[in-house]
């Protein structure tokens, strides 16, 4: 079976074993992506020739993985963290890809998009930068507001559609 397809089929066993297993599950997308990467490193250390089931094989490393996430400590930290200079982590990684052609479309596409977001009310605009620019969960926000992680999700699909139409207005 090719990986796609398999981690369509495990998406509910993931989302189970989140519910089930997991001990914080404020950070759901997190989680769920960590997941994923989990049944990834799982599928190429799979051997169906010993005779086990795919899917039950899975269920229990899933089921383990999600007792355990998080047990031992483990310190995440975010490339957005300052350092003493007053840098972010991410901009002390060399980007060894990109050549000053790009480096100069890349800095005016987020110009751009910038001047896009400003053009949006103040609670949308505020909606968008906590979940992108200071990447927050949609749980964190919604709290923060008072409404449903539903509801918030909602809004942030339609903000990204008006920040489409925006940006079409743009480009013609």
């Amino acid at each position: 079976m090719e990986k796609e397809k398999i981690l369509n089929e495990v998406h509910p066993l993931i989302v189970s074993s989140i519910i089930k297993y997991a001990k914080n599950k404020d950070d759901f997308e997190d989680l769920y992506q960590e997941g994923v990467i989990k049944v990834l490193d799982l599928l190429s250390e799979f051997d169906s020739d010993k005779g086990a089931n795919l899917f039950y094989y899975l269920k229990l490393y899933l089921k383990f993985f999600y007792q355990n996430y998080g047990r031992y400590g483990k310190k995440v930290v975010s490339l957005n963290t300052l350092t003493n200079e007053g840098l972010e982590l991410g901009d002390l990684i060399a980007d060894k890809g990109l050549g000053v052609e790009e480096t100069v479309m890349v800095k005016l596409t987020r110009e751009r998009v910038r001047q896009t977001i400003s053009r949006l009310p103040k609670e949308e605009r505020y909606i968008i930068e906590e979940l992108y620019a200071k990447d927050r969960t949609l749980n964190e926000l919604a709290k923060e507001l008072g409404i449903s992680r539903t509801s918030l999700f909602r809004k942030k699909t339609a903000i990204l559609k008006h920040l489409r139409c925006i940006i079409a207005e743009i480009i013609e």
